[in-house]
């Protein structure tokens, strides 16, 4: 096991309980899709587990190491960090560099790389996921497609145990929602270990080895795909999938 979350828990001032028990565990090859109506502390529960908001309480097991979530550090959350990769729905690259910068960028910052290993560990990174004849191209002269494949080449480049996926399709039009899919799709394929928050259902349906269900900042369910979509009895997850055209 890689990764297991005890009893999280996060509030905010302005909008109150957000997570009220999140229990989680990601094994090795793991590919969670995270599912759910909007507001139901799907992103939130993402944003937790790498840190970028900081939980009220719970505990986190990371290989192997138990952590008080209420009381980390600053040293461990990096530790942490340096096993995980993020990709936003909004693509978050710096608008002024290119598509290798924004590759090699936390390369070298972050990971202190020298700028030669950092290249060419960028290039391989977006050979990978079909952007090879778009290394020096700034963002406005991507696609939002090619846009979130260059996020997806960047949390690659650190050799992730784990990627988290925040509704990386959420901006694009059907069209790219494809090309992005497929390169996830191939990452499942490699034996990724990914946890992806997405309303793709049938592309959940196809490449997760587990279905999470969160509503009201609970994950009320998880089980396999072919349970999940087939054999629910759950009035709630059945009326939120009815509403949805599922191939």
């Amino acid at each position: 096991m890689i990764l297991e979350v005890k009893n999280m828990k996060k509030s905010f001032p302005e909008a109150g309980e957000v997570l009220k028990n999140i229990n989680l565990s990601v094994d090795k090859g793991d590919v969670i899709a995270v599912i759910g109506p909007s507001g139901g502390g799907k992103t939130t529960m993402l944003r937790c587990l790498n840190f970028l908001e900081t939980p009220d309480s719970g505990t986190m097991i990371f290989d192997g190491a138990e952590y008080d979530l209420r009381n980390i550090s600053k040293s461990d959350i990096y530790s942490i960090r340096k096993h995980t990769g993020f990709v936003f729905q909004n693509y978050n690259l710096f608008l002024n560099k290119t598509a290798i910068q924004n590759v090699a960028e936390g390369l070298v910052t972050a990971r202190k790389m020298n700028k030669k290993e950092a290249r060419a560990k960028a290039e391989l990174a977006l050979t990978n996921v079909g952007l090879a004849d778009r290394l020096d191209y700034y963002p406005n002269r991507l696609s939002g497609g090619q846009q979130q494949r260059v996020a997806i080449a960047r949390a690659m480049a650190t050799d992730p145990e784990i990627i988290y996926f925040d509704e990386p399709t959420s901006a694009l039009d059907p069209e790219l929602t494809r090309e992005v899919l497929d390169v996830i799709r191939r990452l499942a394929g490699e034996g990724r270990t990914m946890v992806v928050v997405t309303h793709e259902l049938e592309f959940a349906r196809n490449i997760a080895t587990r279905i999470a269900f969160m509503e009201d900042g609970e994950i009320v369910t998880s089980s396999d795909p072919e349970t999940f979509f087939s054999s629910v009895n759950n009035e709630r997850i059945e009326q939120f999938l009815s509403n949805i055209k599922i191939k």
